[in-house]
Parts: C-alpha cells; sequence; structure tokens
C-alpha cells in the first residue's frame, strides 16, 4: 500500500459525522413523506393538522432543522433559500392540472413561518450544545 492510499483511507468516524449522516438521511425520509403528502389526490378525508397552514408550517420546520443538523456548515441564508425554493416547487408542480391539486401562494407563507420556527428551534439547540460543552 502506498503513502498516498494509506492518507485516503477513512479514519474513524466521528460523532459528529455519524449525527451528520443520521440527520441527512432523516431529511431525504421527511421530504419524501412531505413529497407524498403534497402530491398525493386529496381525499375527503384529509389527514394531519385541521388547518392546512399548520401542516405546512409543520412540515417546513422539521426539514429546516433536519437539513440545518444533517448539513452544519450550510450557510442559514443558503438553508433559507434551499427551503423557500422547495416550497415554491410544491406549489407549482401542485398548481398543474395534471396534478389535481390547488397551488395557493398562503401555503408558501405557512412554509416560511416553519422555517423560521426550524431556524429557531437550530439556534436553540445550537446554543444548548455550546452550554453543555462548557
Amino acid at each position: 500500500m502506498t503513502r498516498a492510499n494509506q492518507d485516503a483511507r477513512p479514519g474513524p468516524e466521528s460523532p459528529n459525522d455519524r449525527n451528520s449522516r443520521l440527520f441527512r438521511t432523516a431529511t431525504l425520509v421527511c421530504a419524501i413523506v412531505v413529497g407524498w403528502l403534497a402530491f398525493r389526490p386529496v381525499s375527503g378525508a384529509d389527514s394531519g393538522l385541521p388547518w392546512d397552514k399548520a401542516n405546512h408550517a409543520l412540515a417546513f420546520a422539521a426539514l429546516t432543522v433536519l437539513a440545518g443538523r444533517g448539513w452544519p456548515g450550510l450557510r442559514r441564508s443558503l438553508l433559507v433559500l434551499i427551503m423557500l425554493s422547495a416550497g415554491v416547487g410544491v406549489e407549482l408542480v401542485q398548481g398543474l392540472p395534471q396534478v389535481g391539486r390547488d397551488a395557493d401562494v398562503w401555503d408558501v407563507v405557512a412554509d416560511g413561518v416553519g422555517i423560521a420556527i426550524g431556524l429557531a428551534l437550530l439556534a436553540l439547540t445550537a446554543r444548548r450544545r455550546v452550554a453543555v460543552r462548557e
């Protein structure tokens, strides 16, 4: 084995790497579930919270927290841009006649509220992690 190959071998995985990988996987799973809920045909008995906007806020708060923990080096402004783009993308797809759903600008506003809640939770947990280390 050459010196270059020895240097290329990954060392022991740190707990932070494992946590990031876990949160990235959880982000992907959550995004798939949110996508399925967003694009499935609407039934008479809709699941989730009684108010559709609360569903949006909850979904995007969860996605923001999971993504923020999965990619801790990602600038918060870029995280917000990605999340808002996803929210707008969902509404654009829902507005297509083939999907059979309705696009609603207020859903994007609710997504933004959820993103803000997610960012606040990330900031809160970051402070708690720092306080625990000290």
